[in-house]
C-alpha cells in the first residue's frame, strides 16, 4: 500500500459507507417530509432527480425522512462538499430516481458483462453469515435506504465488479439477508471508472466535516457537529480519497430508484434494526432529538 492510502485508511481505521451512528439503540430522523417533489432546475448535461419519484411514502423515506448523507442523494455530489449543511438543506427533494444518460453499443455489452458478475457474488453471500464466513465485519448496523454494511477492508483498493469491498443486508443477524452490493475504493484525484457507462454515481461521506469516527466506527453522521462528536469519542474527519458506489443487483430486490442510486426506497425499517421492523423516526441521526 502507498502512504496515502495507508493515511486514508488509518483515518478510517474501519472502512465503513453509513453515515448512521454504529450504536444499534440509535433512531432515524422525524424531520417531516412533503407529498410532492419539487423539481429541479439544471443546466444541460446535468444528471437531474426525476420530479415526483420520491413521493415520502416509500419505506426508506418513511423510516429516515431526512436523508443521512448528501453524499446518498442525485448524483452523489452533495457529498464531496466540505462546508454542506447536511440534513436542513437537500431535504426529501433530492432524493428519487436520475435521469439515466443513454450508453453505446459497447457500454450495453461491457455493463451486462459487469452484471452478471456481480450477481455472482449475491449468490455467494446471501446471508450475513457467509459473509462474516469470508472475513466481511459489521461495519454499520441496519440502517434504513442503505442497508447494514459488512466490509472487508482489503478490496478497498480496486474496482472490481466481481469484488465489492462491501456487502448489504437487510439486518445484522446471521441470516439476514443480501439487499445489495457496495463498491468502496481508494482512489486519489476523483472516483474511479467503475461500470460501464455515465450512470454508476459515486459519493463520498464529507459534507460538514465529515463522519464522526470513533476508532473503527462511525459514531455520527455528517449532521454530528465536532462539539457532539467529541462528546461521543469520536472525531470528525473527511475520508478524501474514498469513494463509494451502491449497486442494486440483487435478483427480486432491484430498487424502484435505479440499480446505482445511492438511496434504496424499498429499505425501510428501523435504525439498529432490520428492514422490516415498524418505522421509528423519533430522533435524527446525530443523536439529538427532532424538532416539529
Amino acid at each position: 500500500m502507498n502512504a496515502r492510502l495507508i493515511a486514508s485508511l488509518g483515518a478510517l481505521a474501519l472502512v465503513v459507507a453509513g453515515c448512521s451512528s454504529s450504536n444499534p439503540s440509535a433512531t432515524t430522523s422525524s424531520s417531516a417530509s412533503t407529498s410532492t417533489a419539487p423539481t429541479t432546475t439544471v443546466q444541460p448535461g446535468q444528471v437531474q432527480v426525476i420530479a415526483q419519484t420520491a413521493t415520502g411514502r416509500s419505506p426508506c423515506e418513511i423510516a429516515s425522512p431526512t436523508p443521512a448523507s448528501p453524499g446518498q442523494v442525485g448524483a452523489g455530489t452533495g457529498g464531496s462538499e466540505s462546508n454542506v449543511k447536511v440534513l436542513s438543506e437537500i431535504g426529501h427533494g433530492g432524493r428519487g430516481m436520475v435521469t439515466q444518460l443513454t450508453l453505446t453499443h459497447a457500454q450495453h455489452v461491457e455493463l451486462e458483462r459487469q452484471m452478471e458478475q456481480a450477481r455472482t457474488v449475491v449468490a455467494k453471500y446471501p446471508t450475513v453469515a457467509r459473509a462474516l464466513a469470508d472475513d466481511y465485519d459489521e461495519s454499520t448496523p441496519y440502517v434504513p435506504c442503505i442497508g447494514a454494511h459488512y466490509t472487508k477492508l482489503k478490496l478497498v483498493t480496486h474496482f472490481d465488479p466481481l469484488a465489492p469491498s462491501e456487502l448489504l443486508y437487510d439486518g445484522t443477524s446471521a441470516d439476514s439477508k443480501i439487499v445489495g452490493l457496495s463498491y468502496l475504493v481508494f482512489h486519489p484525484n476523483g472516483p474511479p471508472a467503475g461500470f460501464a457507462g455515465p450512470n454508476d454515481h459515486w459519493h463520498q461521506h464529507n459534507a460538514n466535516g465529515g463522519l464522526c469516527l470513533r476508532g473503527g466506527f462511525v459514531v455520527g453522521g455528517e449532521d454530528t457537529s465536532p462539539q457532539q462528536c467529541a462528546t461521543r469519542g469520536g472525531k470528525k474527519t473527511r475520508l478524501t480519497d474514498i469513494w463509494m458506489m451502491h449497486a442494486w443487483v440483487v435478483p427480486g430486490f432491484e430498487c424502484t430508484w435505479g440499480v446505482f442510486s445511492g438511496e434504496c426506497p424499498e429499505l425501510g425499517g428501523r435504525l439498529g434494526g432490520t428492514a422490516w421492523e415498524t418505522p421509528v423516526p423519533s430522533k435524527t441521526l446525530s443523536g439529538d432529538s427532532a424538532k416539529g
